[in-house]
């Protein structure tokens, strides 16, 4: 007979053991280098509703080609973009995720992200922008950014308010980068 709670309990207890592998390996140089590998070659797809474009028409998103450095730690970047009304709406809720990579010195690389989470007047033609703040990540592992050449990407979406069958908004979503930005 089927006992739910005899499943949950092998299975909670596999996930733990699972974590902490990969926790002790993480800890190790050979282990880190062997994530980081196996991390490259994972690959995630997402389908949508309405082909990918969630509704609108898809969103077209650009960083701009300069960066500030902010406090010596950290970059600003400006992120352009342009969204399709979604089920008739145009004042849509926007999330932009952006990443910046920089190479400080050496192998050394500094790595952080940010977000932006506002408003958008989603139709078609009026470009939106956004000033995002990139911090270090790591908790005080990751280098701060500093002055020269990096690489930044940005994902986004811009959803509307209405909350259709099944409990999911319809969203229009976009990405941009790798990008070099000037980092000054």
């Amino acid at each position: 007979m089927f006992n739910s709670k005899r499943l949950w309990m092998v299975l909670s207890s596999a996930l733990t053991l699972g974590v902490a592998g990969v926790l002790v390996m993480a800890g190790t140089a050979p282990g880190a280098s062997a994530l980081r590998a196996a991390a490259n070659h994972l690959t995630v797809t997402a389908h949508a509703a309405d082909g990918g474009k969630g509704g609108g028409g898809g969103m077209t998103m650009s960083v701009a080609p300069t960066g500030s450095l902010t406090a010596k730690l950290a970059v600003t970047t400006v992120v352009s973009y342009t969204c399709e009304p979604v089920n008739g709406e145009t004042f849509l809720a926007a999330n932009l995720f952006v990443q910046v990579s920089e190479r400080t010195s050496g192998k050394t690389v500094a790595q952080g992200s940010g977000t932006f989470s506002g408003f958008a007047t989603c139709d078609g033609g009026t470009v939106n922008t956004a000033s995002v703040v990139v911090i270090p990540g790591g908790f005080f592992t990751n280098p701060p950014f500093k002055k020269g050449t990096g690489l930044a990407t940005v994902n986004g979406m811009a959803c509307s308010s209405v909350v259709a069958s099944g409990g999911f908004q319809a969203c229009d979503f976009g990405t941009a980068g790798p990008t070099i930005v000037s980092i000054k």
